[in-house]
């Protein structure tokens, strides 16, 4: 059995993980190497869209498998076609360019917003207290200084602009921007909501100044809001769309979705990505779609959405170390007063058999497959009420 000693030994410490290990899942649950079981509204930070045990999409990737699992993006398969028939369906953008993660998505997003820029306009705008990513361009776009510590120089022609500020936005457009960057819900930011106001600043901007407005989906897109994409749901109409996370249900995909104004710039040998759309991705993906349409899943994602801010509520009025909810749909959070700081809030929960993770300063984020039903929602909440019960005497 492998043990925590063993890890610790081989794999690199870039994370400050708990002391599990986990071996299988079903629906909604984890099981670790003792067999104590959890329930799980991590979710992988939203990408098992479809949770665990799926027997369905075992069966695509084992049936893809057995034809090729990739072949290069210097031939086409079929099944990447199929994906991108149905993520342009969905989005109403043009073409779909395939990575593996979503700071790859978001440094293709980046290349391919100053391709549009032609060299004489380059600049993004990007928004305080967002995440985009860990590789150097995602970084620099990513407007937390805890995450850019000892990797200066970043990269140049980057702006951040305080997220929901119109006056500070309009302000940073100049000559030389190309485009605004911004998340509709900022996830590692802390459950933050774009405000209409601020939408509505963004959409004159953007149709005054000939700016592309790129969106970060990562987090919030492939029906975790309760909209096949979260701008759906505040009228935005961006020109490229970050997608990662749930779009292949646990396998590593990622995708950047382009207007056809983006899409005209691009070219052979503009940017690449060796596995990108493979065929046993895009059979994960392909199936994880097929499902969410074929079970009506934004429908489910919505009405559980309403239940968990139901169960949410119900805490704040029995809780006042529960300040604030926020969120939407299957993506949603709750902040806490700074007298209980969240890490013992959620240290406690997995003690008790449940998965919670952090979003930003004292925000709990709860992510759980997008499958999850009522009555897992209610024990969800009769464990948390247990856990505030013991550390709010």
């Amino acid at each position: 059995m492998a043990t925590i000693d063993q890890a610790k030994q081989v794999i690199a410490n870039t994370y400050g993980r708990f002391p599990i290990v986990f071996e299988s899942g079903s629906g909604v649950t984890l099981k670790d190497d003792s067999g104590k079981t959890y329930l799980d509204f991590v979710a992988g930070i939203a990408v098992n869209a479809l949770g665990y045990g799926d027997e369905g999409y075992a069966e695509a990737l084992k049936e893809q498998a057995l034809k090729m699992c990739h072949v290069s993006n210097l031939y086409w398969n079929a099944q990447n076609i199929a994906l991108s028939e149905k993520l342009t369906k969905w989005s109403g953008l043009s073409k779909a360019f395939y990575c593996n993660s979503g700071a790859e998505a978001n440094e293709a997003a980046l290349k391919f917003a100053r391709l549009y820029g032609e060299d004489t306009r380059y600049e993004i705008i990007t928004m305080a207290n967002s995440f985009h990513g860990r590789t150097m361009g995602a970084l620099t776009m990513t407007g937390q200084t805890k995450y850019q510590k000892h990797f200066s120089p970043l990269i140049e022609g980057v702006k951040y602009v305080p997220y929901n500020d119109s006056e500070a936005l309009k302000e940073a457009v100049g000559d030389q921007t190309v485009a605004i960057m911004v998340e509709v819900i900022q996830g590692e930011g802390g459950i933050v909501t774009i405000a209409p106001a601020f939408v509505e600043t963004i959409k004159s901007l953007c149709k005054t100044h000939d700016l592309l407005l790129i969106v970060d989906e990562v987090q919030t897109g492939i029906a975790r809001t309760g909209h096949y994409f979260g701008y759906q749901a505040f009228g935005l109409e961006p020109d490229i769309v970050s997608v990662a996370k749930g779009v292949a249900g646990g396998f590593p995909m990622g995708v950047s979705l382009v207007s056809e104004r983006v899409a005209s710039k691009l070219s052979p040998s503009c940017h690449a990505s060796t596995f990108g759309g493979s065929a046993l991705g895009s059979a994960a993906a392909n199936y994880v779609l097929n499902k969410i349409d074929d079970e009506n899943m934004l429908a489910h994602v919505n009405e559980m959405g309403d239940v968990l801010k139901a169960k949410l509520e119900e805490l704040k009025g029995k809780y006042s170390i529960i300040k604030e909810l926020k969120g939407m749909g299957l993506i949603q959070g709750i902040l806490i007063d700074d007298a209980l700081p969240t890490s013992e809030i959620i240290g406690k929960a997995i003690e008790e058999g449940l998965l919670l993770v952090g979003a930003g300063h004292q925000v709990i984020r709860f992510v759980p497959p997008l499958i999850v039903k009522a009555e897992d929602i209610e024990a969800m909440g009769q464990i948390l009420d247990k856990v505030l019960a013991s550390l709010t005497v």
